[in-house]
């Protein structure tokens, strides 16, 4: 007994297309380009949601084609689009990120470094405390959810490989970064004010009371003030991540529009 098998090109076209850009975005978001997920389980995860979603966009994604200038420049293009998502995705942790190191460098940690899972690199004690936060919140907020959304949407509205790089897109990653940053200084503002306030009322006391060492008073006190003040403003920080993410989505939404046909 004999089994034939046929493949339909035009299926499995629409189907690599969607791999394409299921893959090149897998393997570049922040959530999963850590090291210690192997690029195993990242390549399965690419695949099944590329079986799972080939159903649902079939009639609406185009073919990829198979000429090797065409299929050089749909790569490029999906590879650009990829690294956009995934520089958005980026900033949102960099913001928490820049608010940990702002702390850390005011509650006087600025030396301890510890290395970094994800990147292998060092970094600031509390930078990779806050970067952990923020990933908790946005998974919290369902924020994967939305994403995965975006991914589909772009789908429709974004045809594979015609995504490129111009002027707007250059200004709207500038103007997203520095509503990010603007945001990491609000994350740390109170705690830095607190710390600000404690180191000039340690320089008073200096002054008025010179046989107090206050090099080994202010130092426990400013750690003490510091993670007070932290566990304080823990409050604002979910308020904080949802500005984040209507700012990204925002411009996710924007760009893909802006290029669609």
């Amino acid at each position: 007994m004999t089994m034939n098998f046929t493949v339909d090109i035009q299926e499995l076209a629409i189907w690599l297309a969607i791999l394409l850009r299921l893959s090149l975005i897998t393997f570049l978001l922040p959530i999963f380009n850590s090291r210690q997920l192997p690029s195993s389980l990242k390549a399965c995860l690419a695949l099944a949601l590329s079986l799972v979603l080939h159903p649902l966009l079939r009639e609406t994604v185009a073919p990829i084609p198979f000429e090797l200038p065409t299929l050089l420049a749909v790569v490029v293009g999906e590879l650009i689009f990829g690294i956009v998502v995934a520089l958005s995705i980026t900033l949102i942790f960099t913001a928490f990120q820049v608010a940990g190191e702002l702390i850390n460098f005011e509650m006087g940690f600025g030396f301890a470094y510890v290395v970094d899972p994800q990147s292998g690199t060092q970094t600031m004690l509390f930078s990779m405390w806050f970067q952990l936060i923020a990933l908790m919140l946005f998974l919290g907020m369902n924020g994967h959810h939305f994403l995965l959304s975006a991914i589909v949407e772009s789908f429709k509205v974004l045809p594979i490989g015609a995504f490129a790089v111009d002027a707007e897109l250059y200004d709207g990653i500038v103007a997203l970064s520095a509503s990010l940053f603007i945001i990491a200084v609000k994350l740390s503002a109170p705690v830095v004010v607190a710390l600000v306030m404690t180191q000039l009322g340690m320089g008073l006391m200096a002054k008025f009371a010179p046989q107090i060492n206050i090099l080994m008073t202010s130092f426990p006190l400013t750690i003490i003030i510091g993670l007070l003040f932290m566990s304080l403003s823990v409050l604002i920080w979910g308020p904080a991540m949802e500005d984040i993410n209507g700012d990204l989505f925002r411009f996710l939404q924007k760009i893909m529009r802006l290029r669609g046909v």
